[in-house]
């Protein structure tokens, strides 16, 4: 697949906020994309429509000042609403938005993210990028698909790293919340019900199908918490997520 058309300009913004002191980190279909081999591109790749990061909060202020000396035009009643926690801005042609979360990512699920921002670059660590899209409640093909570009060019590890998608950070907060880890743990199964869709040899679909199983193992046999145990109680007879407010773009 060829390079989808924002990918350029999503390492492009994370540079430039870098270059100003803003620590700025790439999540979503592009994050993936960026960190993905050729071959993984050629099997999962899609084209993206958005582009999605995560930066401090306190950098609120220099965030907004520089995408708009970039060009991108705020969506000023979002942001004056939301801005606490995210902030939205359309490109100059109006072709694409950059979604912005502060410190934390908060949609189907909360995930707190300020501790880390600076473990990697240009994107989060593969196993944040992984819980930020298998947190969706409703998964759909294409973030069943970004799931298993991830999956592909990590190793389950017990650290983050450049090809480690570190399985403790999965387990961690997945083990402290029974909402969480019942959507992440529908996800996977979803995903590995997706596999046989892609032209993947026999060797390439069983390293895959055993990750999705190593994984969700992993979770299962992890500690809980008190809490988790407490909620595990009432299970699926209350809604264990949230259904994100749509934004009107």
């Amino acid at each position: 697949m060829t390079e989808p058309l924002l990918a350029s300009e999503a390492l492009r913004l994370v540079e430039t906020a870098e270059d100003g002191g803003i620590p700025v980190r790439l999540i979503g279909g592009a994050a993936i994309w960026c960190r993905a081999s050729e071959r993984a591109r050629h099997l999962f790749g899609r084209e993206f429509e958005d582009l999605d990061v995560v930066a401090y909060k306190r950098s609120s202020r220099a965030l907004r000042d520089l995408l708009e000396n970039e060009g991108y035009e705020p969506e000023r009643v979002f942001n004056a609403t939301h801005g606490a926690g995210r902030l939205l801005y359309h490109s100059a042609n109006g072709s694409y938005d950059v979604d912005v979360f502060l410190d934390a990512f908060d949609m189907s699920h909360k995930l707190d993210l300020g501790d880390r921002i600076e473990v990697e670059a240009p994107t989060l660590p593969a196993a944040d990028l992984l819980l930020t899209k298998l947190q969706i409640a409703e998964l759909n093909r294409k973030d069943a698909s970004d799931t298993l570009m991830l999956l592909w060019d990590h190793d389950l590890a017990d650290k983050d790293g450049p090809h480690s998608l570190n399985v403790q950070r999965v387990c961690e907060l997945c083990g402290g919340d029974w909402g969480l880890f019942t959507t992440i743990n529908d996800n996977l199964g979803r995903t590995r019900e997706v596999v046989d869709e892609f032209d993947l040899d026999v060797a390439e679909r069983s390293e895959l199908v055993a990750k999705i199983d190593a994984l969700t193992q992993a979770m299962t046999d992890a500690p809980k918490t008190a809490r988790w145990k407490v909620r595990a109680r009432v299970g699926r007879r209350v809604k264990w997520y949230e259904v994100p407010e749509e934004v009107v773009r």
